[in-house]
């Protein structure tokens, strides 16, 4: 609801309210929901502003900074107007979220140069995160160029925390937590993608509460976090100003990416409203609520050196199992016999496929499953055949050597031709093939940025409107197809890429031990339903460790569900686990996919973690409780449940596991599971843990509401 009253706007959700004053662009109010209705005019006068520019008194960050016909940077923005809009306004050329709400529109605008700021606000009925977006108009008669503009601003007052999720290719998104002090942070993307390095959630926490942010936009982002000496501490994030000047000629305008922010008490409560916004909206289509399969991926268990023998080998063990999906991965198309060569020759490789693409689906098909498809389209290799026939779709700078990462090239997706080319033969791949899935890889970042034709300072963004143009555009071709976005893993998860694929791959590093980390601080801004998590072979292709394959599959629950591994080279006894393991999946996929998620314990900082899923009814809830490490006459090992109905009582029973011999059963209230230490017994008793090096000990509970 977004109620005003002369210059005050009044924002509410269902359990926040945010109160700004028009004319003088503050915030006088972010938090927890209020029932005042009077009085806000008192708290006038905070320097929290909605927008900072430069050429006056304040020199922490600006959220706009304009470089004007004169040469000159200064601007003065001033109040114009403000008006509800009852319908969400598109982002031409970028994805934003959707859905019933409203949006308060404020125009402010620098008198000298005529030049107009747009702010938009948007609450949705249903959603304590508020959507925020700028725009720039030049109304001039002159060219000007912005070296940058910020989606979002929010100025606080006292002390915060930031914390970010960062780490690297196979060790995407771990919490870090920091109390800067005072002093300018900065947590950005120079890769041209999101990153695996910083992703642009980001928390501000205080003793008030928790404040979190994230960019729907997947290439170079910056959140600057800044706590200065009066006191208040500034939040920016939008596209990274780094080689970034953007050419606004007269009559043009500039949309930044849309922003997201949230406020709760806690980080539960942030995460849980941050998954439900996502679930409803940021994602869309057919796949929006509906339960994703089970699948198997041939990538680790085969690369490149398959045929089509191997892979229905890999198939029919699949199918006996309960796998609904096989997942074609690299290596099927052109010459593609190593990491090397083909990328950009999206034709079949009939050697490899033993007739031809169509020819191996229908045969995937014949046995049950539903087919799947790898692709790279942004990619291109110098041994290929569209390189020598194309050599200008490549992004390089002429007269230099270009810097080679995978042996590959990037795709000039600034050039209108080359996005027309991707278009073209991505969608003959997904007719052809049939595909219900389609994994979209990106297994590189930007180094040679240049495109003929394009003003460098654009390039970055150009990019993005091209990718997004793209994607769109196949993605709306094939509105029942399940797309999975992958970038090395986990590179460019974040909500950009979610408002056109429904899932990603969370990360190239399948090690259960590794997972649970990766898992657990996506967890914070995004929700289980889009995190692709598979029980893979051991001693594991990324770290050699091992762990029981009822541990794997434990770990891989806290996402959706798939297996990467060669299944025909399983033993009856393998295959029997596995049939039971996806069984029980099956029986509580909904819950697992679509239910309330909790962490439990401490993944970052202690011994024991673990997840927790929760019917909407609260009737039924999944667990998963892990130790990360056996501690020799450690203390005993207890956690606290979350997330349950305290004035109900529960049947907890854990899932049988082929490495525990005992199946634990008891009954108690909900209060008690989430308020008492509830000792983890028998938790320390893998029959296999012998078996395995660095393994981690995990049982599941399942909670059922006695009738």
């Amino acid at each position: 609801m977004i109620r005003k009253k002369g210059q005050i706007i009044r924002l509410d959700t269902p359990h926040t309210t945010l109160v700004v004053k028009a004319d003088s662009a503050e915030y006088l109010y972010y938090g927890k929901k209020l029932a005042s209705t009077v009085g806000f005019e008192y708290l006038a006068g905070t320097p929290c502003k909605m927008f900072s520019q430069y050429g006056f008194d304040d020199y922490t960050e600006p959220s706009v900074l304009l470089e004007n016909a004169d040469g000159g940077f200064s601007t003065a923005f001033t109040y114009s107007r403000s008006k509800i809009l009852t319908e969400k306004p598109e982002i031409p050329g970028l994805p934003s979220s959707y859905g019933e709400g409203k949006t308060i529109e404020l125009k402010y605008v620098d008198t000298p140069t005529r030049v107009a700021l747009y702010l938009y606000y948007t609450v949705f009925e249903d959603s304590d995160v508020i959507a925020v977006s700028s725009k720039l108009v030049n109304a001039s008669k002159k060219e000007l160029h912005i070296r940058r503009l910020a989606s979002l601003q929010l100025d606080l007052l006292g002390d915060y925390s930031f914390v970010t999720f960062e780490g690297t290719w196979a060790r995407e998104r771990q919490k870090i937590s920091r109390t800067v002090g005072k002093g300018v942070f900065y947590n950005d993307s120079k890769k041209g993608s999101s990153s695996h390095n910083r992703n642009p959630f980001v928390m501000a926490e205080g003793k008030d509460g928790v404040y979190a942010f994230n960019l729907v936009y997947s290439g170079n982002h910056k959140e600057i976090f800044e706590a200065c000496e009066s006191g208040r501490t500034r939040v920016l994030t939008g596209i990274n100003d780094f080689m970034f000047r953007w050419t606004l000629a007269p009559g043009e305008e500039f949309d930044a990416p849309e922003a997201v922010m949230c406020y709760a008490p806690d980080e539960d409560g942030v995460s849980s409203e941050m998954h439900a916004f996502v679930g409803e909206h940021i994602v869309r289509g057919k796949w929006k609520k509906k339960e994703r399969p089970v699948l198997v991926n041939n990538w680790e268990g085969t690369y490149f050196d398959f045929n089509e023998e191997k892979i229905l080998d890999i198939a029919r063990a699949a199918q006996r199992t309960g796998v609904e999906l096989f997942v074609l991965d690299d290596g099927w198309f052109g010459n593609r016999c190593d990491d090397h060569r083909a990328l950009g020759d999206w034709y079949d490789n009939v050697e490899k496929t033993g007739g031809g693409l169509k020819h191996l689906a229908d045969k995937i098909r014949e046995l049950g499953l539903d087919f799947g498809i790898w692709v790279e389209p942004e990619m291109i290799n110098e041994d290929s055949d569209l390189f020598r026939a194309h050599p200008n779709f490549a992004m390089r700078i002429p007269g230099r050597e270009p810097t080679r990462m995978r042996d590959q090239l990037m795709l000039n997706l600034a050039d209108e031709k080359v996005q027309n080319y991707v278009v073209r033969v991505i969608t003959d791949v997904i007719a052809r093939s049939g595909a219900a899935y389609v994994k979209w890889d990106y297994n590189r970042s930007f180094t040679d940025c240049y495109g003929k034709g394009v003003v460098q300072g654009e390039y970055f963004h150009r990019y993005m409107l091209g990718y997004y143009r793209i994607v769109s555009r196949i993605t709306k071709k094939f509105p029942s197809v399940l797309f999975e976005g992958c970038a090395g893993g986990g590179g460019r998860l974040d909500l950009g890429n979610l408002c056109y694929l429904q899932q990603f791959w969370t990360s190239d590093d399948t090690d259960a031990r590794q997972r649970v980390k990766i898992q657990d601080g996506t967890s914070y801004g995004y929700p289980q339903t889009i995190m692709g998590a598979h029980v893979s072979a051991c001693p594991n292709h990324q770290t050699g460790d091992s762990n029981p394959l009822e541990t794997r599959f434990n770990v891989a629950c806290g996402g959706v569900l798939g297996y990467e591994l060669d299944m025909s080279k399983f033993s009856e006894e393998e295959l029997e686990i596995v049939s039971k393991q996806i069984a029980f999946y099956k029986e509580y996929r909904k819950v697992l996919q679509f239910g309330d998620y909790y962490r439990l314990g401490d993944a970052f900082g202690g011994n024991v973690t673990g997840f927790m899923t929760v019917s909407k009814d609260k009737n039924t809830a999944v667990a998963v409780v892990i130790a990360y490490e056996y501690i020799i006459a450690g203390p005993e090992l207890t956690i606290g449940f979350k997330g349950l109905n305290p004035a109900a009582v529960y049947e907890v029973t854990t899932r049988e596991q082929d490495n525990y011999k005992d199946v634990l059963s008891f009954t108690a209230g909900g209060d008690l599971l989430m308020n008492g230490k509830i000792p983890m017994r028998d938790l320390y008793a893998d029959t296999q843990s012998w078996e395995n090096s660095r393994r981690l000990y995990a049982r599941m509970f399942v909670f059922k509401k006695a009738k």
